[in-house]
C-alpha cells in the first residue's frame, strides 16, 4: 500500500481521465470530508492517473490519496479544471454564426426594399404621357392607366410584406444576441483534478481512495419543542439540517454527522511571564475612568431588566399564534450516535441525496426525539404588560449533548414563537416562554396619595407607591410568579430605601422584586410596592 500526500508540482496531463466515487462524506458543523475510491486498470512502467469531478472549493492541503496494489507512488499533484469550455466554445460559436444569419437575411431584405423603390420609379417614369409628342389613342392611355396601378399596388404589397419581416427579423435578432450574451457571460464550470504518478510493477488493477476536506458545507441543528398541557413533560425532537456549496453531487451517498470543528487551532498555547509592579499614577487614573465606564456598560436599563431572559433561551415576542394543524406522528431517521475523540457523531444509516445550493437548499432530518421532566409556572410583568405567559422549567438535558441552535416552540398544538438554545449555560435548567395566558390579568397602577415629594434643606424625597393587582379567571388553581422592580442608584449621592414590598423578595443588585403566590379560580390579589429616593435638590431626577 502506497499513501502520499499532496506535493507542489504539476505533472503532464493524462488523456484518460476517471472519476472516483464518493463512498462515504462527514460533515461537520463547519466543513466536510469527503471520502472517494476507484479502482484503475494499469499499464506496467511509469504512468499518470488522473482524477477529476471534484470540489473547485477542495482544501488542497488536506488532500491525501492512498493506492492499493503492486505499485510505486511518485508524486502527487492537483490543478484546477474547466471541462465544459470546449462545449462553451463550441456553443459560442454556433449562437455567433446563428446572429450572422439573421443579419444576413436583414440585409437581403434591405436591399430587396431598395430594387423595389428604383422599379417604383421606373414605371412612373415609363407610363408617363406628358412628354410624348404624339398623340396617344384614348385606348391605349386607359391600357397605360391599368399597368400602372397593376405595377404600384405589386410594387407596394412586397414592400409592406418586406416591412413585416424587418421587424419579425430585427426581433429574432435581439433574441439571438441576448441567447450570445447570456453564453458569453456564463460562468464556466470549475473541478479540481488530481494526477497521481505512478510506477506499476506489473499490468493489473489498483484502488485508489482519495480524502479532502472542503469548507463549504456543515450542519446546523434546530429543535421542535412541545407540550401538550402542564401536566405533560416536554417532547423535544432533535433536527439536522444538511447543507453544502461544494458543486458536487451527493447522491445517495452514506452521511456522518460530527459535532467537532476541524477549524479550530491545534496549537497548544504557551504561558508567558506574569509579570507584577506597582501602578504608575496616571496609569491608576486611567484603569479607574475605564472601571467606571465599564461599570456603567453593565448596569441594565428597566426595560432589559424585565423582558425574561433567562439562562438558556432566548423567546422572540409574538403578537398571535398561528394555529397550526396537528401532524401526525412519523419515524426518525435511524442512526448510531457514538463519542468520538472530539466531539461525538451521529452515523445516519440511510443514504442521503444533498443538493447543491448552500444552506437555503438545507436537508433537514429528525435525529432523534426526547422527553424532559418539566415544572409549569405563570410569571406575570405587570410593568410591562397586563397579560401572564406561562413558562416551562426543563431538566435533566445535559445528557443529550445538544449544540446551540434554533427552536421552534409548540404549546398545545398551536406555534408559539422561535427561540435559541443555548446548552452552553452553566444552569441545570432551560427555561421555555410557552406562550401568553389572557385568562390571568394583571393591573399596575400609581397610588397618587402615597406618592408624594418632600424637601429637607438640600435635599429632596421622593416617595413611590405602585399597587399590583392579579387576577385569575381561570377554572383551575395556578401558580404564578409576579416581577417587578424598585431603582438601583450608579451614583452615593442618590440614597435609595424600600418601605413596603407585600411580602416579595427583592435582589439587591438588580432591584428586581418577585412575588410567587398562589391564586384559587376567580381569585385576586393586591400587592404593593413602596420606596424612597433621596437626592440632592439640586440635581434632576426622574423618579417612576
Amino acid at each position: 500500500m502506497a499513501f502520499v500526500c499532496l506535493t507542489g508540482t504539476a505533472m503532464a496531463w493524462a488523456a484518460e481521465k476517471h472519476t472516483a466515487s464518493i463512498g462515504r462524506v462527514t460533515v461537520f458543523t463547519n466543513g466536510a470530508q469527503v471520502e472517494r475510491s476507484k479502482s484503475v486498470n494499469l499499464v506496467q512502467g511509469e504512468q499518470v492517473v488522473t482524477f477529476t469531478g471534484m470540489s473547485p472549493y477542495m482544501d488542497t492541503q488536506s488532500m491525501q490519496v492512498k493506492a492499493l496494489g503492486r505499485l510505486t507512488v511518485l508524486g502527487v499533484s492537483h490543478r484546477t479544471a474547466y471541462p465544459d469550455s470546449a462545449e462553451h466554445v463550441r456553443r459560442l460559436k454556433q449562437a455567433n454564426e446563428q446572429m450572422k444569419a439573421v443579419e444576413h437575411r436583414i440585409q437581403q431584405a434591405k436591399d430587396e426594399q431598395e430594387m423595389l423603390a428604383a422599379q417604383l420609379e421606373l414605371v412612373k417614369t415609363n407610363c408617363s404621357v406628358a412628354g410624348r409628342t404624339v398623340a396617344t389613342p384614348l385606348a391605349n392611355i386607359k391600357e397605360l392607366n391599368n399597368y400602372y396601378a397593376q405595377e404600384v399596388l405589386a410594387v407596394k404589397k412586397r414592400s409592406q410584406e418586406l416591412d413585416d419581416q424587418l421587424i419579425q427579423l430585427k426581433e429574432e435578432l435581439q433574441q439571438k444576441k441576448h441567447s450570445r450574451d447570456s453564453i458569453a457571460n456564463r460562468s464556466l464550470k470549475t473541478v479540481t483534478e488530481i494526477d497521481v504518478k505512478v510506477d506499476a510493477r506489473q499490468a493489473g488493477r489498483a484502488d485508489f481512495n482519495i480524502t479532502y476536506y472542503v469548507r463549504t458545507a456543515g450542519w446546523y441543528p434546530s429543535y421542535d419543542v412541545r407540550s401538550s398541557n402542564t401536566n405533560e413533560p416536554l417532547q423535544l425532537s432533535y433536527k439536522a439540517n444538511i447543507f453544502q456549496n461544494t458543486k458536487e453531487d451527493w447522491k445517495n451517498v452514506p452521511v456522518t454527522l460530527s459535532s467537532a470543528n476541524p477549524n479550530r487551532s491545534n496549537v497548544a498555547p504557551e504561558l508567558g511571564t506574569y509579570w507584577l509592579d506597582f501602578e504608575r499614577e496616571f496609569e491608576i487614573t486611567s484603569y479607574r475612568v475605564r472601571e467606571r465606564a465599564v461599570n456603567a456598560m453593565k448596569m441594565k436599563s428597566v426595560d432589559e431588566a424585565l423582558q425574561g431572559r433567562v439562562a438558556g433561551l432566548d423567546i422572540a415576542a409574538v403578537e398571535e399564534r398561528p394555529e397550526m394543524e396537528e401532524l401526525m406522528e412519523s419515524d426518525v431517521v435511524e442512526t448510531a450516535r457514538q463519542q468520538a475523540q472530539f466531539g461525538y457523531e451521529f452515523e445516519i444509516k440511510a443514504p442521503l441525496t444533498i443538493p447543491n445550493g448552500g444552506k437555503s437548499s438545507a436537508t433537514t432530518i429528525e435525529l432523534s426525539r426526547h422527553e424532559l421532566s418539566a415544572q409549569y409556572e405563570y410569571r406575570g410583568f405587570p410593568k410591562m404588560d397586563k397579560e401572564a405567559f406561562l413558562m416551562a422549567d426543563a431538566t435533566d438535558w445535559q445528557r443529550l449533548n445538544l449544540l446551540e441552535g434554533e427552536a421552534n416552540v409548540y404549546f398545545d398544538n398551536s406555534f408559539v414563537g422561535k427561540s435559541m438554545l443555548d446548552p452552553t449555560v452553566n444552569s441545570d435548567t432551560l427555561h421555555f416562554s410557552l406562550g401568553r395566558d389572557s385568562g390571568i390579568r394583571l393591573k399596575r397602577t400609581k397610588v397618587s396619595e402615597s406618592s408624594t415629594r418632600r424637601f429637607f434643606g438640600s435635599n429632596q424625597e421622593q416617595t413611590m407607591t405602585w399597587r399590583i393587582t392579579v387576577k385569575n379567571a381561570r377554572q383551575e388553581a395556578v401558580s404564578i410568579t409576579v416581577f417587578d422592580q424598585t431603582p438601583v442608584a450608579r451614583n452615593t449621592d442618590i440614597n435609595i430605601s424600600v418601605e413596603e414590598l407585600s411580602g416579595g423578595s427583592r435582589d439587591d443588585k438588580t432591584g428586581i422584586v418577585k412575588w410567587p403566590i398562589q391564586l384559587q379560580p376567580g381569585e385576586q390579589r393586591e400587592l404593593l410596592l413602596q420606596y424612597k429616593v433621596k437626592y440632592p435638590k439640586s440635581q434632576r431626577l426622574h423618579v417612576e
